[in-house]
């Protein structure tokens, strides 16, 4: 109750800000009288700080795409899920590199969830993004992003999301008039102080996630059930899921002390800049709490293979973490090490464990003019990861328009806690699988000509003693080796009036029934653009497709919450996207049309086994970058 106070008092403080700043920006006054200036707004990495460096990225404001209708498909395609925002998701072409770490293994909202990571927003004017999406089905997405210099040495920042969707294919559920499939929510908070001489800084951050998914079973066949009417749909449902649900919450707070001795600053001058200091020793302290619960107020016995009572199955991590490190910096070298402890519980359905972990882990950059190397390794020295090491490196050079990169990696990991023991009213395993050995080559080139950009990357990764889910509702563990090689291109053009940018990924594994990916995937985007009413308004139309090959598709699972490998070949049906959006100064809006084609041929459209693409619909959208 006091943290949802809490968060509700941010919020509201943010709205407060946000008005201040609608007053004051004048975004929409497009005469002479009152100039627009955009505000910059930088981000600055943590692990930068950590090596004693100030390198920033600066936000996207370009109008191409400013809000995706699916953000998804822009940083996991090609991918399989079950056909709505906010539910379960399998990325197809991503690599199978894990962390050295302690890890439920539940990674299916993974692509959703905000990560662990802290970043620190610079801007020289409080600023703050809203982002607002709406369709049919009750559909809304709101994103609220505010950044503020509190101080010179001050900074605050939010990102909050969330998305609310009604359950399409709902037939088959109790309550179906409040019933909503995808429902999830997302708030992250950074905050960042130094003293005057920097020999102190403190970068803090809190993340809130939560996720709830009914669990509608999908359905056998589009044609059938459109044809269908009432609770006639019910006879088209391979699997009934009448009252199921699946939740997944994190909690994480992350602080990081640096205390930095010598410096230039004397009492008549102040240095404020991480340049002047050769060495550091900092401090990292993390709480994280992961809940995963899956509910059957009515399960059938088809779905398990027995009969059940109504039961819920939860899981619960908590993990308390230590980081102890050194960084020093040698021109043109930077080493940071440090000793991280690890306190885990895993609470599984009555069971506790309480695992120990012991890592020590390693990162240095040697930067010269245009080329640099980047390494880091980490090492498992005691505990659940005892034996487990990941060290990876990455060289770069960079030659005015060209650059070329070059990537080597090797891991031996213990596979994800829940991959070795299940304890569910549904079903139980408790394995001793050997620890899995991930070894990957790769290389990327990328040059910018004139108006057209190209890159290309190519990876060899091998996959020893790969993990793996069952089409009979099982995990097992590959006793040869698996290997995935794969080659993507990405084009780009942009001329004053016409645009576009493509990219194709092809892939190969040489074992489809442990890990089946798709041999080749595609996304296109073309369009024009324009400006109108004295070059105040810019107008982009275009439209957009994504499609990859036919496959034997993985089948998601509630109760495992994991994607399991089936034989049923599946065939995705590429949709087209037409689209207008508008720019007028940092005001943004525009309408998307999904699946326009839909019916035309059939009606048979699907995103994974029994879960159709979303049908044919306009959503709205807007974004507004305010500042004052």
């Amino acid at each position: 109750m006091i943290r949802g106070r809490a968060i509700r008092a941010i919020l509201a403080l943010a709205i407060l800000l946000m008005a201040q700043s609608i007053v004051n920006a004048q975004l929409l006054d497009t005469s002479d009288v009152h100039l627009f200036k955009p505000v910059e707004v930088r981000i600055l990495q943590t692990e930068n700080i950590t090596l004693l460096e100030l390198d920033t990225t600066e936000i996207d404001t370009q109008l191409n795409l400013f809000y995706n209708y699916y953000p998804a498909y822009d940083r996991s395609f090609p991918m399989l899920d079950q056909g709505q925002e906010a539910t379960p998701i399998l990325p197809l072409s991503s690599s199978l590199v894990r962390e050295v770490n302690l890890s439920l293994g539940t990674n299916h909202m993974a692509p959703y969830f905000y990560d662990n990571t802290i970043h620190v927003y610079q801007t020289p004017r409080p600023f703050t993004r809203l982002a607002y999406s709406q369709g049919p089905l009750e559909f809304i997405n709101v994103g609220v992003t505010h950044a503020q210099q509190i101080s010179k040495r001050l900074s605050f920042g939010l990102d909050y999301r969330r998305i609310k969707n009604q359950n399409r294919y709902y037939s088959n559920l109790q309550n179906l008039s409040t019933v909503r499939i995808g429902n999830l929510f997302n708030s992250k908070f950074y905050t960042s102080y130094y003293t005057a001489n920097r020999k102190y800084e403190l970068v803090a951050s809190y993340v809130w996630n939560k996720s709830k998914n009914a669990e509608s079973g999908g359905i056998s066949n589009d044609t059938v059930y459109n044809a269908l009417s009432g609770r006639q749909k019910e006879n088209n449902i391979p699997a009934r899921y009448t009252n199921a649900f699946n939740t997944h919450a994190q909690n994480n707070f992350k602080l990081t002390q640096y205390y930095r001795p010598g410096g230039k600053s004397t009492d008549s001058t102040l240095d404020m800049s991480l340049g002047q200091f050769q060495n550091q020793f900092f401090i990292t302290t993390q709480f994280l709490s992961e809940r995963v619960e899956f509910e059957d107020g009515n399960p059938d016995s088809l779905n398990y293979g027995y009969s059940l009572q109504d039961f819920r199955d939860s899981i619960h991590l908590r993990t308390l973490s230590n980081e102890l490190g050194y960084t020093v910096k040698l021109n043109p070298v930077t080493l940071s090490t440090s000793v991280i402890h690890s306190y885990n519980k895993v609470y599984l359905n009555g069971i506790i464990d309480v695992l120990n972990n012991v890592y020590l882990q390693a990162k240095a950059k040697v930067q010269i003019k245009g080329f640099s190397i980047n390494g880091k390794g980490k090492f498992g020295v005691l505990g659940y990861n005892a034996g487990d090491y990941s060290i990876d490196g990455e060289a770069a050079f960079l030659i005015k328009s060209f650059a070329l990169k070059a990537h080597i990696l090797s891991q031996l990991v213990e596979p994800y806690f829940l991959e070795q023991r299940m304890y569910s009213p549904a079903i139980v395993w408790n394995n001793s699988y050997k620890k899995i050995s991930v070894n990957r080559l790769g290389g990327e080139a990328q040059i910018k000509i004139g108006n057209h950009q190209l890159n290309g990357r190519a990876n060899l990764e091998t996959i020893g003693n790969l993990v793996y889910f069952t089409n009979k509702r099982d995990v097992a563990q590959a006793s040869k080796l698996t290997t995935l090689f794969q080659i993507h291109a990405d084009y780009a053009f942009a001329s004053k009036y016409f645009g576009g940018n493509t990219t194709v990924t092809l892939q190969q594994s040489s074992n489809q029934q442990v890990l089946p990916r798709p041999a080749a995937a595609a996304t296109g985007n073309v369009y024009a653009r324009f400006r109108l009413f004295k070059k105040n308004l810019g107008i982009q139309v275009g439209a957009r497709t994504f499609w990859y090959s036919s496959f034997n598709s993985p089948m998601y699972t509630p109760y495992t919450r994991q994607w399991h490998n089936t034989n049923q070949r599946f065939e995705m049906t590429a949709p087209i996207n037409p689209y207008i959006m508008a720019k007028v100064k940092s005001f943004f809006f525009g309408f998307e049309m999904f699946h326009v084609q839909q019916g035309w041929v059939n009606n048979d459209y699907y995103s994974a086994p029994h879960f159709p693409l979303m049908p044919r619909s306009v959503r709205l959208n807007f974004r507004w970058d305010l500042s004052n």
